[in-house]
């Protein structure tokens, strides 16, 4: 029966739209819900882009458009596992080939009867579903091989090839699983069996079961291990699932005890083993023995307490109790151990209550720190010096975590930022730091680049910008921004210097650098530079510039008749009176003495003239206390395409020289 909440869905594809109807009459009926299209180029398009794809295609083989039945279902078939029934009316063997090779889930002749179609729809669902439980299951029985903790391989003995290796197996043998797969047998199993007769991967082509055998690991160390075979048929071929214990352990017993008690006689580290009522030493090793000066001899007779004058026997047992009582399987404190010679050393002593032989007994490592506390001493002062410089610094010193949150934070920063410390641990910083929205989302998008990779634009380097106090107005800052792993996580640290005065010293500098000192105007340096810029320009976008240049009239009489103060007080109120007129745009200069000039840009020669007209006409008018009355001459010029910087310049001059020779106070113009 159908699911009543849920109709499956056939994609109908079949060019007559008659029979396709038809054929959709009757999957309704039946409780299917249907779509249908008439080309290949459809299906596709249906089968692949739709948000719901249909739970089955029924496809027509001869198709109108560029691709058949056939090619559409081997392009969705190469996307989506969806099953394919085809309609066709030519059974042929030529046909049934095509059906094959595209993996369908069989065909439907045309005009068949409706309960036939219906069936063979059913059987092909039930197809699908057996297929999609049959992959389910290889999954399965996949993870089960691929997760177990055993070593499993599955070999091809004919071929000598590895055809798959659980973790366990990479693990065991030191490779990679895709590396296993490119070697063959012998070079993973195949050094001897433990008689040394034969390969082993000989002995398991003839199934023993179980196999011992010497295998050689990626490092190249031997291990003896135990395989047991089966085999498995898949796709017609004979397989061996192999499962590999290593059993080197069990056969090197012996060879491990004397190991192991070589490793305790010749460990670096005191390694002490005393009874558990008597305290005395059963086991004292070489490294405990040189340390304190005792012989073998001379330790038999004494306990730990001979060796930690830092305890009674009181209170050394009751040390002890936690481990008798099973509270605790270690335990692991500081004390002093005496030589023989009687001078002391610190010792970090791991103490454990071990069974032996069904016995129990104590088990005391004990390690020399004496240079662990000299280099804990040194760090400390170490640590102790860069807080201090860290708190003393003049400069903001800040750290980030992984997620921009802020962990250290010292005075510098409170007197830079205006944000105390406690303000500002665990928060992020740049909330507080960048007001515009979109600036901030830049940098948290900038931040998880950071967070992966330890790298940024400004990572490593030093940048000046701008930056915002807890008071609301703009401060310069100068940023160095370093980034550190700590615990595989990238932290940011910056060092923030306010360089405000600096900045306002520069920007003094070069408004000193452009501007003349008594007029507060722009000087002829910087001007020219300007009037350079202003012809390139020209040349790109056609647009007029024109000049201005006039020259205060009889202006050696005022300095003559009043001094050289009043002569300056003159020139200020001039270059006022042209500021207050002009545009931002505008260019004014002093060009020298008493002369000035102003670049007009995008300014015909008419407009400019008009504009020198009416600044002769306004200090004419001005009124200076104690001054007479104050005239100018100007000369007016319009750039020409053939024009140098010195020709538009020796032109305005010119016209300045014949405004002077009619007489001054007037406007010449060419």
């Amino acid at each position: 029966m159908m699911n009543a909440f849920y109709l499956k869905k056939v994609l109908i594809v079949e060019d007559s739209r008659l029979n396709a109807q038809i054929t959709a009459d009757i999957l309704t009926r039946h409780g299917y819900e249907t779509e249908i299209v008439t080309s290949g180029e459809e299906a596709v398009e249906k089968a692949l882009n739709n948000i719901k794809s249909p739970d089955l295609i029924l496809m027509d083989i001869e198709l109108k458009g560029a691709i058949d039945g056939i090619d559409a279902a081997r392009i969705i078939q190469q996307h989506k596992d969806i099953p394919i029934l085809f309609l066709t009316a030519n059974a042929s063997k030529e046909i049934m080939e095509k059906i094959k090779s595209v993996s369908a889930y069989g065909y439907v002749p045309k005009g068949v009867d409706e309960y036939v179609l219906i069936s063979q729809i059913e059987m092909a669902f039930k197809l699908y579903e057996a297929k999609m439980k049959l992959t389910q299951n290889e999954a399965l029985f996949r993870n089960m091989f691929e997760n177990h903790d055993v070593a499993m391989i599955l070999i091809d003995p004919q071929a000598g090839r590895i055809i798959d290796a659980n973790k366990a197996a990479s693990h065991f043998y030191g490779y990679s699983r895709e590396t296993m797969l490119q070697m063959d047998i012998e070079a993973v199993v195949g050094v001897s069996t433990i008689d040394g007769g034969q390969k082993c991967s000989e002995a398991l082509k003839k199934g023993c079961n179980p196999c011992l055998c010497f295998q050689r690991l990626a490092n190249g160390e031997e291990r003896l291990v135990e395989v047991y075979s089966s085999p498995i048929d898949y796709q017609g071929i004979t397989l061996m699932h192999l499962i590999i214990f290593d059993i080197t352990e069990q056969w090197k017993a012996k060879r491990e005890l004397e190991f192991y008690k070589n490793l305790f006689e010749d460990s670096l580290n005191e390694i002490y083993i005393f009874h558990p009522q008597t305290l005395k030493f059963i086991a004292v090793n070489r490294g405990a023995r040189e340390n304190l000066g005792y012989s073998q001899e001379e330790l038999k007779e004494k306990t730990l307490l001979d060796l930690t004058p830092d305890f009674t026997l009181q209170s050394f047992k009751e040390l002890l109790e936690p481990l008798l009582r099973g509270q605790q399987k270690q335990l692991i404190f500081d004390t002093m151990h005496r030589r023989k010679d009687g001078s002391l050393y610190p010792a970090e002593i791991h103490l454990e209550l071990m069974e032996f032989d069904k016995e129990k007994v104590y088990t005391a490592l004990v390690i020399d720190i004496t240079e662990r506390r000299k280099i804990e001493k040194e760090l400390k002062e170490r640590n102790e010096i860069l807080s201090t410089i860290m708190e003393s610094a003049g400069d903001a010193i800040i750290m980030l975590d992984d997620k921009g949150k802020v962990t250290f934070w010292n005075p510098a920063a409170e007197r830079i930022l205006g944000y105390s410390e406690e303000e500002i641990i665990g928060k992020d910083l740049h909330m507080f730091m960048i007001q515009d929205m979109r600036l901030y989302e830049a940098y948290r998008e900038a931040f998880k680049r950071f967070r992966s990779t330890g790298k940024g634009s400004v990572v490593g380097k030093t940048v000046e910008m701008k930056t915002r106090h807890k008071n609301g107005y703009e401060i310069d800052v100068e940023l160095s921004l370093s980034a550190v792993k700590i615990k595989d996580a990238w932290h940011a640290i910056g060092i923030i210097r306010d360089i405000s005065e600096r900045k306002r010293f520069e920007e003094l500098l070069y408004r000193q650098s452009i501007t003349d000192p008594l007029t507060n105007i722009y000087n002829r340096r910087f001007f020219m530079q300007m009037l350079e810029q202003e012809i390139e320009r020209t040349k790109r976008n056609k647009k007029p510039f024109s000049l201005v240049m006039f020259d205060l009239d009889h202006f050696k009489n005022i300095n003559d008749r009043f001094g050289h103060a009043a002569g300056d007080i003159v020139l200020r109120s001039v270059a006022d009176t042209v500021k207050g007129r002009i545009r931002k745009t505008d260019y004014f200069a002093r060009w020298g003495g008493e002369e000035f000039i102003i670049l007009l840009p995008e300014t015909s020669l008419d407009d400019a003239v008009a504009l020198a007209e009416e600044l002769r006409k306004q200090i004419s008018m001005m009124e200076l206390e104690g001054i007479d009355k104050i005239t100018a001459s100007f000369g007016v010029t319009e750039y020409r395409d053939t024009d140098t910087i010195d020709t538009v310049l020796i032109r305005v001059d010119n016209m300045l020289y014949e405004a002077k020779g009619e007489g001054r106070n007037c406007v010449k113009s060419e």
